[in-house]
This record gives C-alpha cells, sequence and structure tokens, in this order.
C-alpha cells in the first residue's frame, strides 16, 4: 500500500474551483478507496509566509492536507494526474503495510 499527502493552500485554484475539491472529485472518480482533507490551523512553505488564517483580522486562507492510501499501482496511475493539477504544492509518497 502507498500512502500520498498532498499540501496546499485553501486558496489554490484549479480551472477557478477550490483546488482541494477538484482533487477530491478527482480522487473519486478514480476509484481510490478513499480520502480525506485537513485544514490546518497555521503553516508555512517555501516562501516561509506564515499562513494563520484563525488569527484576528487574518485575511490569509489557511494550509489543507489531503491524504489517502490505497494499493501502488492504483496510486502510480492517479500521481500524473495529481501532478497536472498540483504546481506550487507538495505530494509525499510514501510505502505502508496493511495491518
Amino acid at each position: 500500500m502507498t500512502e500520498v499527502t498532498l499540501f496546499l493552500d485553501e486558496d489554490d485554484r484549479y480551472n477557478g474551483k477550490p483546488m482541494h475539491e477538484q482533487i477530491m472529485r478527482l480522487l473519486m472518480h478514480h476509484g481510490i478507496r478513499g480520502a480525506s482533507s485537513f485544514s490546518a490551523l497555521m503553516g508555512y512553505g517555501h516562501k516561509h509566509h506564515l499562513h494563520h488564517p484563525k488569527a484576528l483580522g487574518a485575511v490569509d486562507e489557511g494550509p489543507i492536507m489531503i491524504m489517502f492510501i490505497d494499493e501502488e499501482a492504483k496510486v502510480q496511475a492517479v500521481l500524473p494526474l495529481l501532478k497536472e493539477v498540483v504546481h506550487e504544492g507538495l505530494i509525499v509518497t510514501k510505502s505502508v503495510q496493511q495491518v
């Protein structure tokens, strides 16, 4: 099994729609068993800009993380599609064992 974690910003868009929603639909369409999307309280990326959307008066959108686990072959089939969508985020993969 392979675990995939995607790191995005809440304000990232793909074809004018929220990227995290588009990715979840893409995963469903390609038969990925299940995926979860998480909204973070705070974070920063390679530009070292601190995103703190819950701060008083903040106009920043927060970080989003999408995670899914599936068979290696299914993950390898969907990764090129994810790479077409995610340009500034980060995609991390690792092998996991199912118990």
